[in-house]
């Protein structure tokens, strides 16, 4: 009977350990996250000098761990990890104010999906990124992405053996265009067993240009469907129109209305095949000029330069195609009259609305997040715990100021609708209501009343009070004024 009862025990303990570890192990969740990419963006920013970046809040969530030296077309890529949560982030960074970055972007000639570049003498890079043998991609990026996982895979393996499985890949402007490939590449590596199967990887192509042709974004939209990958674009930003897009007769299907327009116009009367010859040459023809242009000046006129900057680089067949479209899984921030008082169109500053700012002004109006089916209803149970505050808006004084000595924490229980808590001086009590993703707090709490210094307590309790919304995503409990996050906690318990 004991012997039953300590296997049985035994038996517990080792259920309730894999529960857990799964738990602990699967902390990205599929959907867009709204705060998860303002976090990311936080972290892109860091790539611009010093009074960019400092226009931008620092990430809270995140702690800077690498940073690559430039390579490549002048490229460069951060590891940022979440070492509580054990979740990476590869930021990768976006066009540089030098003549060479530029280069990358305009090295835009469409080479196969699949094969392999000479990026130096020594050295050639393998890769598949579609099956299709009809799907493209741009070469200047895939030059890039070549050169950058060189330098990725070994911190991945590092990540991996110290348990962090869950990988988030960030890119804005060009790094989201190199993003595309290089999440395509990672996900190739996986397929071939060159990567443990393990890894999860989660993406957001932030400003991003177009990648390739329609036949690699079928492939790669099914790679990452479910919510794994997404894109994200300004309606007023003109970089995500780029580069230039012409389509031909040879852009479809195999199986398509143009196959087979010539046989079918031989077989008309003499005057009917005269007048639609015609009309299918000054349809077709112009296109198809165009498209060469592209590939002469985009391609090889552009190679002679890059290979003066990649000692041993040769050039690789391009594809013949320039039908360039926009590619993932599109979160679209409209642009409305209050963004245009905000930031107007401009003649001068071309890049007005590229930029991180007005990406993340128009993300904090977003009123949603599109989560997959698997996540779409929000339990009640995640909200239980207690929670530790690590972010408050509006105001001037540091946050490690504000709260010197401890931090405010929040236990909430939704079964009987209660919260309990610290504001870092004095302890409350208060029920709260509830329903779907709106919440309120009382007015007015019971609470201890020790004399406290500083203005932290009053802050915290005035922002408790005036929050009407939540959100939670990986471990991280985000209140909202309307549509406007103004506490941030982190799951204790």
């Amino acid at each position: 009977m004991k012997k039953e009862m300590f296997r049985a025990f035994t038996n517990s303990i080792v259920l309730i350990f894999i529960i857990l570890t799964t738990s602990y192990a699967q902390v990205l969740k599929p959907g867009f996250d709204k705060e998860e990419y303002m976090e990311l963006m936080k972290v892109s920013a860091r790539f611009g000098d010093t009074t960019y970046s400092n226009a931008i809040a620092k990430p809270q969530q995140y702690d800077f761990v690498y940073r690559s030296p430039v390579i490549g077309l002048e490229n460069r890529w951060d590891l940022w990890v979440n070492k509580q949560h054990s979740v990476g982030v590869i930021s990768i960074r976006g066009t540089a104010a030098s003549s060479v970055s530029w280069l990358a972007n305009f090295y835009s000639a469409m080479v196969p999906a699949k094969g392999e570049l000479e990026i130096s003498a020594k050295e050639k890079f393998v890769y598949e990124l579609a099956s299709n043998p009809k799907a493209a991609v741009h070469v200047g990026w895939l030059v890039s992405t070549a050169f950058l996982s060189k330098d990725i895979l070994p911190k991945i393996d590092s990540c991996y053996k110290k348990g962090i499985k869950d990988m988030l890949i960030m890119g804005h402007s060009q790094g989201g265009g190199i993003a595309y490939l290089m999440t395509a590449y990672l996900y190739s590596l996986q397929k071939n067993k060159q990567l443990p199967e393990d890894i999860r990887f989660k993406t957001y192509c932030s400003a991003g240009p177009k990648p390739g042709n329609l036949f690699f974004a079928y492939e790669y939209e099914a790679m990452t469907q479910n919510g794994w990958a997404y894109n994200v674009v300004n309606s007023a930003d003109w970089v995500p129109e780029v580069p230039l897009s012409v389509q031909t007769i040879y852009d479809f299907n195999t199986t398509n209305l143009f196959a087979n327009a010539r046989g079918i116009i031989r077989k008309q009367k003499f005057f009917q095949r005269i007048a639609l010859n015609y009309m299918y040459n000054r349809l077709s023809k112009p296109s198809l000029k165009a498209q060469k242009r592209y590939q002469n000046y985009l391609g090889k006129m552009a190679y002679k330069l890059v290979k003066k900057n990649l000692n041993g680089y040769i050039s690789p067949e391009y594809y013949s195609s320039n039908n360039y479209v926009r590619t993932g899984s599109i979160i679209v921030l409209l642009a409305d009259e209050e963004y245009y008082k905000v930031y107007p169109d401009s003649k001068d500053k071309v890049f007005v609305h590229h930029f991180h700012g007005p990406y993340m002004y128009l993300t904090e109006k977003l009123t949603w997040n599109h989560h997959s089916t698997a996540t779409d209803s929000l339990s009640l149970a995640s909200l239980n715990g207690t929670w530790e505050l690590n972010y408050i808006s509006g105001v001037k004084i540091a946050f490690d100021s504000l709260y010197l000595n401890q931090k405010p924490a929040i236990t909430v229980n939704t079964n009987d609708h209660t919260i309990v808590g610290n504001n870092s001086c004095n302890s409350f009590r208060g029920k709260f209501t509830i329903k779907d993703q709106t919440i309120r707090f009382p007015d007015t709490f019971v609470m201890t009343r020790m004399f406290c210094e500083g203005g932290g307590e009053q802050v915290f309790m005035d922002a408790l009070k005036k929050m009407n919304k939540y959100t939670i995503s990986a471990n991280m409990l985000t209140f909202y004024m309307n549509e406007v996050s103004i506490m941030r906690f982190t799951r204790k318990l």
